[in-house]
């Protein structure tokens, strides 16, 4: 019998551009147990769960107990953050805060996916100690997301600011450049 510890990693927004590359390479792998979470376009294998929900989000993780977890869910379109502010701040910021804190809870790595956007552009290349100057609602809102991560795990924690979101793109609407 192999008494090997298995790797689990839970994946937020795994029904996304960002989310469905990332649980497809650790699938790929074979040394990870995974566990995609997605919530408006849940299929398959993909468990659903709103974020914004943090007992539905404990729940998961108690039992699905992970060693690590990728935060790739948001509401990354900068149009809609506009027209609905706090129900955008309530998914990147009080719902990234509740998922940090329950990793915590649990002792997980938390990996939070941010945005260059953080930054206003006029002075690159930025450095991670740089001081952001986002210019618009949804990189204040990615900005807070990672205080609010950096708040709740400031050893257990890795911040990546993507340009771009990259993946096997499934419909027009999921990138602005294909």
């Amino acid at each position: 019998m192999d008494n090997r510890q298995v790797n689990k990693v839970l994946i937020t927004g795994a029904s996304g551009l960002l989310g469905r590359a990332i649980l497809k390479e650790f699938e790929a792998d074979g040394s990870w147990e995974c566990m995609g979470l997605a919530f408006s376009r849940a299929k398959g294998n993909l468990r659903k769960v709103d974020l914004k929900d943090k007992n539905a989000v404990r729940e998961v993780v108690s039992q699905f107990r992970p060693k690590f977890i990728v935060h790739a869910a948001a509401e990354r379109r900068p149009d809609v953050v506009e027209q609905q502010l706090e129900a955008s701040r309530q998914l990147n910021v009080v719902a990234t805060q509740n998922l940090a804190i329950i990793a915590k809870e649990f002792n997980c790595y938390l990996v939070y996916i941010s945005t260059n956007g953080v930054f206003d552009g006029t002075n690159p290349p930025y450095r991670p100690t740089d001081t952001p100057n986002p210019t618009n609602n949804y990189c204040i809102f990615k900005l807070d997301g990672e205080k609010v991560t950096l708040q709740a795990l400031p050893t257990s924690c890795g911040i990546l600011r993507v340009p771009y979101l990259y993946g096997e793109v499934e419909n027009l609407a999921e990138c602005s450049c294909t």
